[in-house]
């Protein structure tokens, strides 16, 4: 299982849309028509064999729409998961009585999606890929369309008010076991490395998809854009759409 796709929310696509190509160093993306059946344009874009979304209303009444005035502007919005069989994650999500709020069967993808409230943190999305290399999200071709800088997902930060409980939850779900670092984060590891952290939120109170982290494939051209004053650098970590966005190896 691996964290193939994570979505932020925003309410100008063309901006971030901007935003994220000039980051990445992309010439292209995917916009999915099937996103209009929850009042959304998007645009998906692949970085290494990941995937990142950004998702924006043109109806005034959706979940998004409602979750960007809670929020007070751009937010991190949903992770989804790719896994090798859907049958015993959905088996897992009845034991727990979990809501499933979407679901869909067809011959290149099973997937379904989570109510956040039941399994917290944020909207969660189980997706089985047939056969595992496509992402039927992303579109055709989208190894055509790849991030010039970056790679894959190495991991994601979900705020929440009781973080050890909440990754019980997912744990229990992924049918694997939470780790605790020696500062009593709890993370959980996926099969290509990349790690789930779950934290309490910080200052800003902000729960849900709150820090994501990217590896690296050109340093030197990424350290040359975050260091050109076009990005809130601190040489950790840049602030966009609500969300910190790191790089794996580029810190300090």
């Amino acid at each position: 299982m691996r964290i193939r796709q994570l979505a932020f929310a925003t309410h100008d696509l063309a901006a971030a849309r901007y935003q994220l190509f000039a980051l990445l160093g992309l010439d292209a993306d995917f916009s999915d028509p099937g996103v209009a059946e929850f009042g959304l344009h998007n645009s998906v874009v692949a970085t290494g064999t990941s995937f990142l979304e950004i998702v924006s209303p043109f109806e005034g009444n959706t979940a998004v729409s409602r979750m960007l005035g809670r929020m007070h502007g751009d937010c991190g919005y949903m992770a989804l998961f790719q896994v090798d069989d859907l049958a015993p994650v959905s088996e897992r999500v009845e034991q727990l009585g979990l809501r499933k709020i979407w679901q869909v069967e067809r011959a290149e993808v099973k997937a379904f999606h989570v109510h956040p409230k039941d399994i917290g943190g944020i909207l969660v999305s189980f997706d089985e890929m047939i056969p595992a290399e496509e992402w039927v999200w992303a579109g055709s071709q989208w190894q055509d369309r790849k991030a010039q800088y970056t790679g894959d997902i190495t991991g994601c930060q979900i705020s929440v008010q009781q973080p050890h409980k909440v990754a019980e939850i997912w744990a229990h779900v992924l049918g694997i076991n939470p780790e605790i670092s020696r500062t009593g984060v709890v993370s959980l590891a996926m099969t290509d490395g990349a790690k789930v952290q779950f934290v309490v939120p910080g200052t800003d109170r902000r729960e849900g998809l709150t820090g994501i982290e990217l590896a690296v494939t050109d340093p030197e051209r990424m350290k040359m854009i975050l260091g050109s004053g076009a990005f809130s650098w601190d040489k950790e970590a840049i602030n966009l759409f609500g969300v910190r966005i790191s790089f794996a190896g580029l810190q300090g």
